[in-house]
């Protein structure tokens, strides 16, 4: 198949985005995002000083330090930090962060476990430990820390795509699947089903590409329908977009112009400035 499915399946218009809008965590995490490293290392160290931002901020802090590829700097400035806030559990999060990404896994789970004695609630560290575990192949004790974090902060999106990975390398990345149908039938929290459904819808797409790469049209094509209910069933409605543009892609490639003018048709019900719809459905006859 010569059709660019993957990238094509992501197209849409860049949008105007308005940073100033955002909190002073959210505006550290803008410019990490950036590459803005000392901008981004000013925001969290301010942030960290008036206590606020918690884990969070420390975590970005350490990103920061990383982007600007010098862990040891970070190390002696939360270490500092330590001298006057010894049981800070947010700060013996970082220092054991810090030891994750040194590959160091020994201290690594030394300090993290030290920041879960001072606030058994840090979800950060729990999940830290699980990809410490993960890292030494052990399954069910990784897969115990991360459900874990979820109970803390079923918010944090993080945490279900860990939980998915340790589900992959386990052998069985449907899980994520069988969490989310599991959790949708037992009516759980809207956000820890939401999550759990943009997780599994994760893994669904990955099926579909890699069954779309196979040759297996209306095989891709069912997986794109299945990641369409997850969405609606969560109240989703931007990721439909690229749900129904990949279908739309799918059925041009299989040869139904009709239903390939439907789902481009609704992209741009949904997204009227959808470019790359536009022409599509343009083109259609």
């Amino acid at each position: 198949m010569s059709l660019s499915f993957s990238s094509l399946a992501h197209s849409q218009p860049s949008k105007h985005f308005d940073p100033s809008f955002l909190s002073p965590l959210e505006r550290g995490n803008f410019l990490l995002k950036q590459s803005l490293y000392d901008e981004a290392l000013k925001v969290y160290q301010s942030l960290i000083a008036d206590k606020i931002g918690g884990e969070y901020a420390f975590r970005g802090l350490v990103q920061a330090y990383r982007g600007k590829g010098d862990l040891d700097a970070a190390k002696i400035w939360v270490d500092k930090f330590l001298l006057d806030n010894p049981n800070s559990s947010s700060a013996l999060y970082a220092t054991g962060y810090i030891y994750y990404l040194r590959k160091d896994m020994g201290k690594a789970d030394n300090f993290l476990n030290q920041a879960l004695e001072s606030d058994s609630n840090n979800a950060l560290a729990l999940n830290n430990i699980g990809a410490v575990l993960l890292s030494q192949k052990l399954y069910t004790q990784a897969l115990s820390k991360v459900q874990e974090a979820i109970r803390v902060n079923p918010k944090e999106s993080m945490f279900f795509d860990n939980l998915r990975r340790v589900y992959k390398e386990m052998g069985d990345p449907s899980l994520i699947v069988a969490d989310y149908n599991y959790y949708l039938e037992q009516g759980g929290p809207f956000e820890l089903i939401k999550n759990y459904g943009l997780a599994a819808s994760r893994n669904i797409r990955q099926n579909s590409f890699r069954l779309y790469s196979e040759g297996h049209l209306d095989k891709a094509i069912a997986k794109w329908m299945d990641i369409e209910k997850i969405y609606k069933k969560i109240n989703h409605q931007n990721g439909l977009v690229p749900v129904y543009f990949s279908l739309g892609l799918l059925h041009e490639e299989k040869g139904d112009t009709q239903n390939a003018k439907k789902y481009f048709n609704r992209v741009l019900k949904l997204n009227p400035m959808h470019i790359q719809a536009k022409e599509k459905s343009s083109s259609i006859r």
